[in-house]
């Protein structure tokens, strides 16, 4: 295990700073507004302690920036290596194009990260909701509300960050190259599976839910359905039947028919 970094927080803006990347003191950004521009799903979880779960595998920084402009340049520096680690994969870029499309000397590079590692470790902590897709479905509140449409909006995105992986792409190519980066993913993933859980039992608490739903068990069930997802490459189904197939699918697991979502008759198209 590599030593923790120190954190610090920016009492100007409230922010709070985890390792060289700074998330809000609430909640991370919803990464389903803006893939799927589903405004009806709230940001449910603070990731501030997710965050720290990374914090071992990455050596402490050379520096903790906190002027004004200290905090532009290394801002600017994570936003140019998210844009060519996406574009050219993690083994296609080099600090000094990183520093480069930062428009600052590599010198400057160099006081705030030690090499590309480190600085897609930093992106990692920051952007988990981009990195772990399946941190969406934890966000699923589904005691209140419309439950299709929170359920269709997170699954519409995680499918969206299956076809454009991005930054998930590259942190899977870090994971080959460093397997030991393996039990942090594991821990993540345990986390979101959790977070799903709890939010199956407040809304089998609430009434809402099959009574005898094992909760454990189907927590586990839909994400092995995503991972399974998350492997497709070569069908040409389109995507919002896929979307509407596997909300349903979730939909009738969990809810009992109403009268106002009634169970479909044998042979009805869905």
């Amino acid at each position: 295990m590599r030593q923790t970094a120190q954190s610090a927080g920016d009492e100007s803006n409230g922010a709070h700073e985890v390792d060289g990347a700074v998330t809000s003191p609430q909640t991370v950004p919803s990464e389903e507004q803006r893939v799927t521009g589903a405004a009806s799903i709230p940001d449910l979880l603070d990731l501030r302690e997710l965050e720290r779960t990374l914090a071992p595998a990455i050596e402490p920084f050379p520096r903790t920036p906190r002027q004004a402009r200290s905090l532009r340049t290394r801002d600017s520096l994570l936003r140019a290596a998210a844009e060519l680690f996406v574009a050219r994969g993690y083994a296609g870029v080099t600090a000094d194009e990183i520093a480069a499309a930062a428009g600052v000397s590599v010198g400057a590079f160099y006081n705030y990260y030690r090499n590309k590692r480190q600085i897609l470790m930093a992106l990692a902590q920051k952007r988990l909701g981009d990195i772990f897709s399946h941190l969406r479905l934890a966000r699923m509140d589904l005691a209140h509300g419309d439950h299709h449409e929170v359920i269709r909006a997170v699954i519409a995105s995680v499918i969206a960050s299956d076809r454009s992986p991005g930054l998930r792409g590259v942190w899977q190519q870090l994971m080959s190259l460093e397997p030991e980066l393996a039990p942090y993913q594991t821990a993540i993933r345990a986390y979101a599976r959790d977070q799903l859980a709890r939010q199956l039992q407040s809304a089998r608490e609430a009434g809402r839910l099959w009574p005898d739903l094992d909760i454990e068990a189907t927590s586990l069930a839909i994400f092995a359905m995503l991972d399974t997802l998350s492997a497709r490459r070569d069908d040409d189904l389109p995507e919002e039947r896929l979307i509407e197939s596997v909300t349903a699918i979730i939909e009738r697991a969990l809810f009992p028919p109403t009268a106002s979502n009634p169970a479909p008759r044998d042979g009805a198209s869905s």
